[in-house]
């Protein structure tokens, strides 16, 4: 397939036109089950989403490098007053019928969400962090975050080094400088970045912030490599992987948002020649 091109039909059956291990991030935020609405398409009923969605993953880890990853955005819903397992069942099913191995389980904080009365309000979103083998590309420097405060007032004094308690040690008063790194703290399994707040379509519900795609294209991949995204919607990922020098091959059913993604990723285009010609 040609690189840096979104491609019309059922990502499914585009998938198996890949070549097996050429791809080095699958990063991607499928429909989520009957909560969403997307244009015709009513959404997988919970009760069925693990059986749908399981031969798309089989596919994604034939395509994956062994050096790869596969990053799923994904979300549960409430079912007559009670949350469907439908999450927990997938990823169970995925460990069970194919060799992608969990990495990590990350929560994206969306920092901003409706109100319920009536239940805890949600804005917390499931990332899974998913790799075929030990050894895949990891770039931790790349997700690091900003310190805190607290942290920042913290490293101007010594900090006090750390022993097991025995009584060898009861009274050990030894400290170390504690330096800053340069790009941030490790990062945690909290991912905190801000929901999309303008409206890309009007007609799709769902589009991922820039910024954390941008956060899992840094540290799960080198300048060149291929991202793939099997469900693209208005082009996000491909925004993401050209502004950082990465290669990207999108599937979408839609032509109202391929159209709107192939415009995004245009525009983003002339606005960075412009920004290097003004330099």
């Amino acid at each position: 397939m040609e690189l840096n091109k979104i491609y019309k039909g059922d990502s499914l059956e585009l998938l198996k036109k890949l070549n097996d291990n050429s791809v080095d991030l699958v990063i991607t935020s499928p429909p989520y089950s009957t909560i969403k609405t997307y244009i015709t398409d009513t959404g997988v009923p919970a009760d069925d989403y693990v059986d749908w969605f399981i031969p798309y993953c089989k596919e994604i880890e034939r395509v994956l490098k062994p050096s790869g990853s596969f990053i799923l955005n994904i979300n549960d819903k409430v079912d007559n007053g009670f949350r469907h397992p439908y999450v927990f069942d997938l990823i169970s099913k995925l460990h069970k019928e194919t060799n992608l191995k969990m990495f990590e389980r990350l929560f994206w904080n969306k920092l901003k969400g409706l109100p319920n009365r009536y239940r805890f309000g949600d804005r917390v979103e499931f990332l899974f962090w998913f790799a075929k083998e030990k050894g895949f590309y990891f770039n931790i420097d790349e997700m690091r975050t900003p310190y805190s405060e607290k942290s920042i007032q913290r490293m101007k004094n010594p900090l006090k080094k750390r022993f097991a308690r025995d009584e060898s040690n009861q009274n050990s008063s030894e400290y170390k400088d504690w330096q800053p790194n340069p790009k941030g703290a490790l990062p945690t399994t909290l991912v905190s970045i801000s929901s999309e707040a303008k409206r890309i379509a009007d007609n799709h519900v769902a589009v991922y912030p820039l910024e954390l795609v941008d956060y899992f294209i840094k540290g799960a991949t080198k300048p060149g490599d291929l991202v793939l995204d099997p469900f693209m919607g208005t082009g996000t990922t491909g925004l993401s992987s050209i502004n950082l020098g990465r290669n990207y091959i999108g599937f979408e059913m839609q032509q109202d948002y391929i159209d709107i993604a192939n415009q995004r990723i245009r525009d983003n285009k002339i606005n960075l020649i412009i920004d290097v010609e003004n330099k």
